[in-house]
């Protein structure tokens, strides 16, 4: 794909949507029916067919200018048949499915106990990653939709493994610099109001982590009407001694 910026100079959006959803499925045959679902929301224009192919033959000249130009390791081969795509591509050509193998080793290291190989492999897999969302500009129609949506899942997860691990390794203040930018965009997670609770008591910032309770609770009662789960409330009684006032 690129999860950030598209590294073979595909330009508009119906070119681009193309890419992604070839590259989703990578190696794998993508039919007409489910190309059209991901580039029009609602019924595709009479044209749809005619358009896909002039889109994938400037998707087949891009590829090729990309690998002559050296902005690809080695250009997929676009093939065309059996009413639909196949866009054979390596997989570590593919930002997505390295991403998605390195932060999945990460995860396993962070479980196994060894938070140092975690980090070793949770931060190069999140610098794939421009921004906080895959295929920036690709609308979610169809099929992009909930494979785009796992992988946002999928990042936001190794974001709060990452800040885990950096916890284990005595970095709390690293910790914190990763759920900063998580926290502004999904402030609904409580593992990583959780992380930042502990990071806050691992530098001996009290009413840092006060501040960060309290800042759970506003965002839950604003967004959903309740209240936090009770393991952050346990946690909140837990870190400073005393149980956190009704918020």
């Amino acid at each position: 794909m690129g999860i950030g910026p598209d590294p073979v100079g595909v330009r508009g959006v119906k070119p681009r949507a193309l890419l992604v959803v070839l590259l989703l499925r990578a190696g794998r045959r993508v039919s007409l029916d489910a190309i059209q679902e991901a580039l029009w929301d609602g019924e595709p224009p009479r044209s749809a067919v005619a358009n896909i192919r002039t889109h994938a033959s400037a998707l087949r000249t891009a590829l090729c200018a990309g690998a002559a130009s050296g902005a690809a390791s080695r250009a997929g081969a676009l093939a065309g048949g059996d009413g639909g795509y196949t866009l054979h591509a390596e997989p570590g050509d593919c930002d997505h499915l390295r991403f998605l193998e390195s932060s999945a080793a990460g995860r396993a290291a962070l479980l196994a106990g060894d938070a140092a190989r975690a980090t070793r492999l949770l931060g190069p897999a999140l610098g794939l990653w421009d921004g906080d969302r895959a295929a920036v500009g690709v609308p979610r129609l169809g099929p992009l939709a909930g494979a785009l949506d796992h992988l946002d899942e999928e990042r936001m997860r190794a974001v709060e493994d990452l800040a885990e691990a950096h916890l284990w390794v005595g970095e709390p203040r690293a910790a914190l610099r990763d759920l900063t930018g998580l926290l502004a965009s999904a402030p609904l997670r409580s593992r990583s109001w959780a992380l930042r609770m502990r990071a806050h008591h691992r530098i001996g910032e009290l009413g840092g982590v006060s501040e960060s309770y309290r800042a759970a609770c506003a965002v839950f009662r604003d967004e959903l009407g309740i209240a936090p789960g009770g393991e952050l409330r346990s946690l909140y009684a837990e870190l400073t001694g005393a149980l956190p006032r009704s918020a």
